[in-house]
């Protein structure tokens, strides 16, 4: 089975998802984000306590993570609006590092404050696009409030997936019957899973996912909501662009930035940097330091016709992260000559500085120029390998791995 989609996409915040739901008419908490302690405070003062208190990032585990200011869980629970602003000032502004975070975690900069609900008994369901199933498939498991690959591995057969072409009401009941909804609550139930399906449909989602879906004696609440949007669909969402803009206000990732620039990056949790052109040589160069007991950092495509001030762009982007401890290059020069790489390498050197050891491997088109552009570089840090397997096996002794 898979669970997660593989699709380059856009991950809503959880505020930004519920926002959706509760548009739709889905049944969720109240509640709102603050970035003071006070404003969070206020928030807490203006709900039914108790409450709960999430860090909102866009990455899981939130609630068995720990924050660098020392608390431990980035989703708490409080019975006062002080004991809410006595957390928030623990969680804003500091990092939260959990089992999905790269380096040392995603900066707190604002809190989700809700009301707590009570809840009877938690479910799972889903929505996501399935390369195995070919299209969308809905999924769902009485097993709720925690990852689903977990129980996937422990009880695989509590967990059910099927493909989706539309969800009729008839299924929606259905559903909601086996995961064992309370009879007066089926309607409410079935109702909100086609909104659900609804919101993923017609905004192009790769995934919604709902967990916990939560039984509670006044219905079932979407406790905690995950919306990733195709990112080739964006366009067509103005709102989710506006959301997008928000969460990036004040601060560009480097995906962000790449992609301003016609550059493909997609961040990883190793310690190698990548820059390759073509998606096809990328992955092979992935798996080459992985063969080798490295990890790579960042998944970097050029692509076919980058020029030298994208190449130059690419790698402030890549020595942007402060966790690398070497960099690999490796180039099939065609489109993309290797020359350019090595003149944008060379500027980057002495306007950047190489913060680790990068080697390059450089073949194709102007090859020779490039080696001697290299050549006379005359760094400590700059290794050359013309043998790709040879490259991937320096930069991952270079990287102490």
């Amino acid at each position: 089975m898979v669970f997660r989609s593989t699709f380059r996409n856009y991950s809503l915040l959880e505020h930004q998802a519920k926002q959706f739901l509760r548009d739709s008419g889905v049944l969720v908490q109240k509640g709102s984000v603050g970035n003071t302690a006070g404003l969070c405070k206020d928030i807490a003062a203006s709900l039914r306590s108790p409450y709960i208190v999430k860090a909102n990032v866009p990455v899981g585990g939130r609630g068995k993570g720990t924050l660098s200011s020392g608390l431990k869980g980035g989703v708490q629970f409080c019975d006062t609006p002080q004991k809410v602003e006595n957390v928030a000032k623990q969680m804003i502004g500091y990092k939260l590092v959990t089992k999905q975070t790269q380096g040392d975690g995603v900066f707190v900069e604002n809190l989700l404050v809700l009301e707590e609900v009570d809840i009877l008994s938690q479910k799972y369901v889903a929505f996501v696009l399935d390369r195995q199933l070919g299209g969308a498939a809905v999924i769902y498991s009485r097993e709720g409030g925690m990852e689903i690959e977990e129980v996937a591995a422990k009880n695989p057969e509590s967990v059910k997936i099927e493909a989706m072409k539309n969800m009729s009401r008839t299924k929606a009941i259905e559903i909601a019957n086996y995961l064992g909804v309370p009879k007066d609550q089926e309607e409410q139930a079935g109702n909100d899973l086609m909104r659900l399906y609804e919101i993923f449909r017609t905004k192009d989602a790769v995934q919604l996912e709902i967990n916990p879906w939560a039984v509670t004696p006044k219905g079932v609440y979407c406790v905690d909501a995950k919306i990733s949007i195709d990112d080739n669909a964006l366009y067509k969402h103005s709102e989710i662009q506006a959301f997008k803009a928000e969460a990036e206000k004040g601060h560009v990732s480097c995906e962000t930035e790449a992609e301003k620039n016609g550059l493909n990056y997609v961040g990883l949790t190793g310690n190698i940097g990548c820059m390759v052109n073509g998606a096809g040589l990328a992955m092979a160069t992935m798996d080459l330091i992985k063969l080798r007991g490295g990890a790579p950092a960042n998944f970097l495509d050029l692509g076919g016709g980058a020029n030298e001030k994208q190449i130059f762009k690419a790698f402030e982007i890549l020595f942007s992260n402060s966790h690398l401890k070497s960099v690999l290059v490796n180039i099939f020069g065609g489109i993309v000559r290797c020359d350019l790489i090595a003149n944008a390498l060379v500027k980057a050197k002495d306007e950047l500085g190489f913060p680790c050891p990068v080697v390059v491997r450089l073949q194709g088109t102007n090859a020779d120029i490039a080696q001697k552009v290299i050549n006379e570089a005359k760094s400590d840090k700059l290794f050359s390998e013309l043998d790709s397997e040879k490259a991937a096996g320096m930069a991952v002794k270079l990287a102490g791995n």
